[in-house]
C-alpha cells in the first residue's frame, strides 16, 4: 500500500494527514516547536511511521508524495527576524520603497508614523546604470560601482541582497551582470533579481517583492534543505514538495528560485481543501474558514475556483504575485482575552500560541484565551483534548477568564467565557463579510465549508450570523490546510512583459513571447518528473483600456498560435470582464496588453473515497455521555448530549443542542440546529 503525505505548520500545532491508495484517511496533530519547526514536523512523521506498524525508512519509500506548508517565511516577515539585507536599486530610486505608492496606509490619519521600511536607506546602494522603457541600454552598467557596493556590504556583514534595476523587466542585462559579480565578491551572500521574481510594471510592487525575498531567502534555504535531507536520509524517494501562495505546490529548487512564493503557504490550501469537499456534492459556492490556534483565515471558492488576487500584502508590504486571496485575522483558539481603556472586552489578535498556549495547557499560560472560554463554557471534553493526547486543566482556564474578565467586568465565569465566545464570534463574522458583502457577494448563497481544529465549535454561530443555510465540517476538519495540500495542484506561474494593443497588435512578439514562456514552464515541469501528457499549460494576459492605470487579467486562447480572431476574442473578454466588475465597457475603445502569464498544472489525482457506512444501528450506540454545556439562552449550564463523531455513521442525524467529538476536532450542534452524516462521512450542519 502507498500513501501520501500532506503537513501544514500551524501557530499552535503542526497538522498531518496521511491518505492510502484505497481512501483512508489518517490525521495527527504535533505540537509546534517555534525555535526548531522541523522538530515537530519529525515527530510527527515517526509518529505516523509508529502508527502505520513501519520503520521510518520502509514509511517514507512507500510515500508516493510529500507536500508540505510552513510559516517559516511568514513569520520572518511578521516578525521581521530575517537576515540584513540590501538593495542594489538604479542611481536616483532608493526611495522607491519609501514613497510606496504614493498613499498611506490609513491616508486620512495624520497621526500615523511612516512604516519601517525593511532595508533602512544606508543599505539601499545606488548603482550606475539606465535602461529605457523600451530595453535600450542609456547608461551603461559601471562594473566598479557595483564592486565598491560589494565592498560596503561585506563591511556591514550584509547577508542577503535584493536587486531591483529601472525596466530590468524588458532587459534583464544588468541585472544578470551583478548577480555574477555579487558571485565572485561575496560567494556566500545570496542574491535575488527582481527581474526572477516579479518580472512585471510597478516599481515599488517589484522592488518590495525581490526584498521580501531576498529576506525570507536564507531562512527557507536552511529549513527546506534541512528537512529534504532528513527526508532523503531516511529512503524518502522523491524530491519535496512546497505548499506556494497560488494555490499550488513545487519542489525545493523552484520555490527557492522565487522565495516569494512561500509567503501564506499553509492558509493557501484550504481553499482547495474546501473545493475538493464541495465539488464531491454538488456544491461549487463555498466560503471556507480555518481557525487554528492563532489565525482565523477565509477563502471563496466560486464556480469552483479560488479567488486569485494579486493584492496580497503582509505588514502593508505588497507581495505582487498572483495568491489565493486569503484574508487573515488573529482569532485563533490562541487568542488572548483583554479589557480595552474604555472597560470593553476584546479577543485577540494577540495569541497565547504554542508555548505557553492557553492557561488550560498548563505550561505556564495565565491569560484567558479562546480555547479556555470553550473549556469552561463545555464545549471541549478535558478528557478528550487530541483524543486524551494533551491533558486539560479546567481550573486554571476558569482561574484565567474570572482573574482577567470576569471580576474587572462584574459577571460570572460563564458569563464572562460566554462573552469571550461572542466577542471571537463576531470578530470572525466580520472576516467573512470582507471577502463576501464587502465586495458584492451574498453569503447566504454560499455554503461554510469549515476547517481547523477550533473552526467546529464556532462554525453553527457564524452560520447562523450570516444567514447561511449549511455548514460542512469535513472527517480532515481539524487538519484542514494540510488535507488541502494533499489535494493540490502543482503548479508554476510564469510572466512577461511584452506591451502591445488590440488595434496594432504585434502578432509577431506576442507569440514569441508566449513561446518561450510555454517552453520554459513544460522545460521545468519535465525536469522535476512529470511527462508532458500530464502538463496543462493555461495561457492569461494583463489588459486595461488606454490611460488606465491598472489591469485586469484575462484568460486568451491556448491553442496554436495568437492571430486575429484571437485579438478580438481577447478585447471581447476584457469588455465583458471590466463590465461585470465595474459596471461599465468601452466596447469602442482597443485594449492596452502588457503582461503575458503562462501557468503550468499538473492535475493532482483526486484520491478515492470508499464508502460510508450506512448506519445499522440507532443513534444511542454513538452517545458517549452527557455533559453541563452553557450555550448562553438561557442563565445556566444544561445537561447535554456528548456524541463520539467517528462512530456516527451515514444517515444518522443529532438535534442540537449537542456536542460532537473527534480526536483533532470538536463540533458544537447549538439549539436548532441539526447535524447528519452524509454518504462521504463529512458532517452538514443545517443552519
Amino acid at each position: 500500500m502507498q500513501y501520501i503525505l500532506g503537513v501544514d505548520i500551524g501557530g499552535t500545532f503542526t497538522d498531518f494527514s496521511l491518505l492510502d491508495d484505497v481512501g483512508n484517511i489518517s490525521l495527527w496533530k504535533e505540537a509546534t516547536t517555534p525555535k526548531n519547526p522541523g522538530e515537530a514536523v519529525q515527530q510527527g512523521i515517526r509518529a505516523l511511521a509508529e502508527q502505520t506498524g513501519m520503520e521510518l525508512d520502509t514509511f517514507l519509500k512507500r510515500l508516493d508524495l510529500f507536500v508540505h506548508g510552513q510559516t517559516i517565511a511568514t513569520n520572518t516577515v511578521i516578525q521581521r527576524n530575517g537576515p540584513k539585507t540590501a538593495l542594489l536599486c538604479t542611481e536616483g530610486f532608493r526611495d522607491v520603497i519609501h514613497f510606496r505608492d504614493g498613499f498611506k496606509p490609513e491616508r486620512y490619519n495624520i497621526q500615523l508614523p511612516p512604516p519601517e521600511d525593511f532595508v533602512p536607506r544606508y543599505l539601499r546602494i545606488p548603482i550606475t546604470e539606465r535602461v529605457k522603457y523600451d530595453g535600450t541600454v542609456v547608461q551603461p552598467l559601471d562594473e566598479d560601482s557595483v564592486r565598491t557596493a560589494a565592498a560596503k556590504l561585506r563591511s556591514e556583514n550584509v547577508e542577503s541582497v535584493a536587486v531591483a534595476f529601472l525596466w530590468s523587466i524588458v532587459n534583464t542585462a544588468h541585472e544578470q551582470r551583478v548577480k555574477a559579480i555579487l558571485a565572485e565578491e561575496l560567494p556566500d551572500v545570496p542574491v535575488v533579481l527582481s527581474s526572477d521574481v516579479l518580472p512585471m510594471i510597478r516599481e515599488w510592487e517589484r522592488t518590495t517583492c525581490t526584498i521580501l525575498s531576498a529576506y525570507v531567502l536564507p531562512g527557507i534555504a536552511r529549513y527546506m534543505v534541512e528537512l529534504e535531507e532528513f527526508l532523503h536520509g531516511n529512503a524518502y524517494p522523491h524530491p519535496l514538495l512546497i505548499m506556494q501562495l497560488n494555490g499550488g505546490s513545487s519542489t525545493v529548487n523552484k520555490v527557492l528560485q522565487r522565495p516569494i512564493n512561500s509567503l501564506a503557504s499553509g492558509p493557501a490550501a484550504a481553499p482547495v481543501a474546501g473545493l475538493y469537499c464541495s465539488e464531491r456534492i454538488g456544491m461549487p459556492n463555498v466560503i471556507t474558514i480555518d481557525m487554528g490556534g492563532t489565525s482565523f483565515d477565509v477563502s471563496m471558492v466560486t464556480d469552483g475556483s479560488p479567488t486569485l488576487t494579486r493584492e496580497l500584502r503582509v505588514h502593508d508590504m505588497p507581495v505582487g504575485v498572483a495568491a489565493v486571496d486569503v484574508h487573515s485575522i488573529g482569532a485563533g483558539g490562541g487568542s488572548i482575552g483583554w479589557i480595552d481603556k474604555g472597560g470593553a472586552l476584546q479577543m485577540g489578535p494577540q495569541s497565547a500560541g504554542a508555548e505557553p498556549g492557553p492557561a488550560c495547557y498548563d505550561q505556564g499560560g495565565t491569560l484567558p484565551a479562546c480555547t479556555d472560554a470553550n473549556v469552561v463554557l463545555g464545549y471541549i471534553n478535558p478528557d478528550y483534548f487530541l483524543g486524551g493526547r494533551r491533558e486539560i486543566n479546567t481550573e486554571h482556564s476558569a482561574r484565567a477568564v474570572e482573574e482577567h474578565i470576569a471580576k474587572p467586568l462584574g459577571l460570572s465565569v460563564p458569563a464572562a467565557a460566554h462573552g469571550m465566545f461572542r466577542i471571537i464570534n463576531n470578530n470572525m463574522v466580520d472576516a467573512i463579510r470582507v471577502v463576501s458583502i464587502e465586495r458584492g457577494v451574498d453569503p447566504r448563497n454560499y455554503a461554510l465549508v469549515v476547517g481547523g481544529g477550533a473552526g467546529a465549535i464556532h462554525a453553527g454561530m457564524l452560520g447562523r450570523t450570516l444567514g447561511m443555510k449549511k455548514a460542512i465540517i469535513p472527517r480532515y476538519s481539524g487538519v484542514f490546510c494540510s488535507f488541502g495540500m494533499i489535494v493540490s495542484d502543482v503548479r508554476h506561474d510564469y510572466m512577461q512583459a511584452h506591451a502591445t494593443n488590440t488595434a496594432r497588435f504585434d502578432v509577431a512578439g506576442v507569440n514569441k513571447v508566449v513561446a518561450e514562456l510555454e517552453r520554459k514552464a513544460m522545460d521545468d515541469m519535465v525536469e522535476e518528473g512529470f511527462p508532458e501528457g500530464e502538463v496543462i499549460l493555461s495561457r492569461f494576459a494583463d489588459a486595461k483600456y488606454p490611460a488606465q492605470i491598472h489591469e485586469l487579467t484575462i484568460p486568451i486562447p491556448s491553442d496554436g498560435e495568437l492571430g486575429k480572431a484571437s485579438i478580438s476574442e481577447m478585447e471581447q473578454t476584457f469588455h465583458d470582464l471590466h463590465e461585470r466588475m465595474f459596471t461599465y465597457s468601452v466596447r469602442e475603445s482597443p485594449v492596452d496588453l502588457f503582461h503575458w502569464r503562462v501557468v503550468a498544472h499538473r492535475k493532482v489525482d483526486s484520491p478515492a473515497t470508499p464508502a460510508f457506512p450506512a448506519a445499522e444501528q440507532s443513534i444511542e450506540t454513538a452517545q458517549k455521555a452527557t455533559r453541563s454545556v452553557y450555550f448562553g439562552d438561557i442563565d445556566d449550564y444544561r445537561d447535554t448530549n456528548i456524541y463520539d463523531g467517528d462512530l456516527l455513521q451515514r444517515g444518522m442525524s443529532v438535534a442540537g443542542p449537542a456536542v460532537v467529538e473527534q480526536k483533532n476536532t470538536t463540533i458544537v450542534v447549538f439549539p436548532g440546529q441539526k447535524l447528519e452524516v452524509n454518504e462521504y462521512g463529512d458532517f452538514v450542519l443545517d443552519l
